[in-house]
């Protein structure tokens, strides 16, 4: 089992501001008006094998979140590959995607291993496990639209994290509740990794990657400016924006 990506890129349609109130009604029957294409990814190519772990490091806007969505078959690329030959890959990439806050957070379970593809008889084994694990046990058959953000976010990582994936992809989900949560979670990816879970995993905390990830990307505008080493990842990362700081420095001394 593995995932390959062969020179993924994939581009957005940007329209840029109208300068004034005639100009914008002008516009609205111009389908060629202010619009430009934004190059999201270009060029992305890397391979996560069975029991990897993968972290993908960048500033806002770097183009990682495109990336997991692109893995997760949310977007298509407009040209390049992706091979997932994973059998059961599963991600988290936006609190409360795919809840519905009018639903209990029993009916919300059901629901999302559901679209998971896995069977219900599975869910009965591990139901318990799952809301024990997110701490809802007392609130499970109440409306999610009375959870709060981090209790929705347990949830979320809870039904992932028991639904036994093989490729597991995780977007600063972490980054959402109390640290004994966290701490729990992160145990929680461990066991999974030991038993041959693969996990791509995003986030600004460093510590957490270096916990977590052996190899990591550095994004940079859309490009891949390092593959390889969590350690050295990180250094030219970190080198960068030193760099930019420096120079922003010297530009307000001139």
């Amino acid at each position: 089992m593995c995932l390959k990506l062969i020179n993924v890129s994939k581009k957005f349609l940007k329209y840029e501001r109208d300068d004034s109130l005639k100009n914008s009604f002008i516009n609205l029957f111009n389908k060629k008006r202010l619009k430009k294409e934004w190059t999201v990814l270009r060029d992305i190519s890397f391979e996560i094998k069975e029991g990897e772990r993968l972290g993908i490091i960048g500033k806002n806007g770097s183009g990682k979140s495109t990336l997991l969505k692109l893995i997760a078959k949310i977007y298509k690329p407009d040209s390049g590959k992706i091979f997932n030959r994973f059998n059961r890959t599963l991600a988290i990439l936006e609190l409360g995607a795919g809840f519905f806050p009018d639903l209990t957070g029993r009916e919300n379970l059901r629901l999302n291993w559901a679209f998971s593809g896995l069977s219900q008889a599975e869910l009965k084994n591990k139901f318990f496990d799952i809301a024990e694990f997110a701490g809802i046990s007392n609130f499970i058959d109440t409306p999610l639209k009375y959870y709060s953000s981090g209790m929705s976010a347990r949830l979320a990582f809870s039904i992932a994290a028991f639904s036994d994936p093989d490729l597991l992809i995780l977007d600063e989900v972490l980054s959402v509740g109390d640290a004994e949560f966290k701490e729990k979670s992160l145990n929680r990816i461990n066991e999974l990794l030991l038993q041959g879970t693969s996990v791509i995993f995003v986030s600004h905390n460093f510590d957490d990657i270096k916990r977590i990830c052996t190899k990591s990307i550095y994004l940079e505008n859309g490009t891949m400016k390092f593959y390889g080493d969590t350690e050295e990842a990180i250094y030219e990362y970190e080198k960068k924006i030193a760099e930019v700081q420096i120079n922003e420095l010297l530009m307000e001394q001139t």
